[in-house]
Formats: structure tokens, C-alpha cells, sequence
């Protein structure tokens, strides 16, 4: 009897040990554990975004509104080139060169000018050019030897001619071809009929102004900015050319706004 009642003591403090040691090494492991934190960045990062979006729309209407000045210089600056361009095309483009080497490769021309005889000269190129050589576009020609005018037929207020030496078969000198296919007052309306633009071109003295303004024919133009026309606002540029006989000549693109 006393055996098995020791024995049961013993076994019963065992049992009690491993149960404190249990606890114990529960105790330690929730201890050590590391505490769990809420997943925060999540919310900062969506507030963040949220909070810069708006500033976009805003940016986007101050560039717009900077733009509009920009597009408006842009506009007159290309318009101005264009009849820069197309003023140049009328002297020294190939059709201005191509008419001019027809009427010089004309025989009856050729054999007139060998000839000698500048009545002969006069007469024939008046005939030709009512009858031809205007519906060839020639709006003035010329004829000089030296610095004699042999002939001078056409239209007033020209640009500047194409020329070239005219010459027999022998490469003798018969005299100087002159020839313009375009008078101003046709470079003005090409402009104003192709492009959004009016023009005005002023030469020497009041015969030699051509526009497609009434109102500007004797305005006060800048050469660059803005100018008020009979109540309309129109942006301004200009340019430097030159008619026939060197004259200089000073053109205005104006485009309303």
C-alpha cells in the first residue's frame, strides 16, 4: 500500500510539471510573437492620388489659354510667308521663265530685231502681244539694245520681269528681253481669293497702290502688330519687294483678329 500511494504521488507531480512547463512555453512564444500593425499605407497612397488628380485639369486650362496668342501670331507670321513666297514664284518661278523663253525663241521676233529696223521691231511685238502674248500671261515686256528702250507694252504697276540676252544664230547680240507675267494688282487678288488675308501694295506716289481694302488704301499701316481698319481689328505684317524698272515696293498681309 505504501508503494502504490508513493507511486501515484510521484506520477501526480509529474503530470503537474509538464502541465507548468506547457503553460510556461506558451507564455514565452506569445511574448516573442510580433504584434500585428493595420495595413495604413493603402489608405495614404489612394489619398495621395486623389488629392494631386484635380491639379490637372487646371494646368491644362492655363496652357490653353497661353496658347491662343501663340497660334495667332503663328497664323499672320505662315500668311506672310506664303505671299512672300508667292511673290517671288511671279519673278522668278518656272513659268515666269518659261513664258519669257517662248516669247524669245519667237522667229518672226528674232528676224524683226536682225533686221535693224525698230519700226519693223514696234509693230510686230504690239500685234503679238494683243493677239498672244497676253493669253500667254505676259502683263509687260520689254525691249532694250544698250540703254535704248526699243519697246514697252502692257499693263501699269508690275513685279519685277524675268530677263534675258535675245541673240541671232551667231551668238550676236540682238538686245535684252524683259517680260512679267503678273501685274500687283494680280499678286493681291491671288491672295486675297486663296488665303484668309487682305493685301496692300504701295510702289511710288499714289497711281502705284493696289489692295484688296478700300478702307487701307491710305491707312496708316505698322510694320509689324495690329491695326484697326474702318472698326476691325487686323494683325499686320509686311515685307520689302520690288516691281518693274527696280521700283521698291512694301506689301501688308493683314488677317483680321
Amino acid at each position: 500500500m505504501l508503494f502504490s500511494t508513493t507511486s501515484t504521488r510521484t506520477r501526480r507531480a509529474i503530470v503537474v510539471v509538464l502541465i507548468a512547463l506547457s503553460v510556461a512555453g506558451w507564455a514565452v512564444t506569445a511574448a516573442t510573437r510580433p504584434p500585428t500593425t493595420p495595413a495604413a499605407p493603402t489608405m495614404t497612397i489612394t489619398t495621395t492620388t486623389t488629392t494631386t488628380a484635380p491639379t490637372a485639369p487646371a494646368a491644362a486650362a492655363v496652357q490653353a489659354s497661353s496658347d491662343q496668342p501663340t497660334r495667332a501670331m503663328t497664323s499672320i507670321d505662315r500668311l506672310t510667308a506664303v505671299a512672300q513666297q508667292r511673290y517671288a514664284t511671279e519673278v522668278h518661278g518656272g513659268q515666269a521663265h518659261a513664258t519669257m523663253r517662248r516669247v524669245a525663241s519667237d522667229p518672226a521676233l528674232l528676224s524683226a530685231l536682225r533686221s535693224g529696223d525698230l519700226t519693223r521691231v514696234r509693230a510686230y511685238v504690239r500685234q503679238e502681244f494683243d493677239r498672244v502674248w497676253y493669253h500667254w500671261h505676259v502683263s509687260r515686256l520689254r525691249i532694250h539694245r544698250g540703254t535704248n528702250m526699243v519697246i514697252d507694252v502692257g499693263v501699269p504697276f508690275v513685279v519685277a520681269p524675268s530677263q534675258m540676252a535675245l541673240r541671232d544664230s551667231r551668238g550676236r547680240s540682238l538686245g535684252t528681253l524683259q517680260v512679267s507675267i503678273q501685274d500687283e494688282i494680280g499678286f493681291v487678288r491671288f491672295m486675297h481669293r486663296n488665303h484668309p488675308v487682305d493685301v496692300v501694295v504701295r510702289g511710288r506716289g499714289a497711281a502705284h497702290v493696289r489692295t484688296s481694302l478700300p478702307a487701307a488704301l491710305d491707312a496708316g499701316l505698322p510694320d509689324s502688330g495690329t491695326a484697326t481698319v474702318s472698326g476691325t481689328r487686323y494683325q499686320v505684317r509686311s515685307f520689302m519687294q520690288t516691281a518693274l524698272g527696280r521700283e521698291p515696293v512694301k506689301v501688308w498681309i493683314l488677317q483680321r483678329g
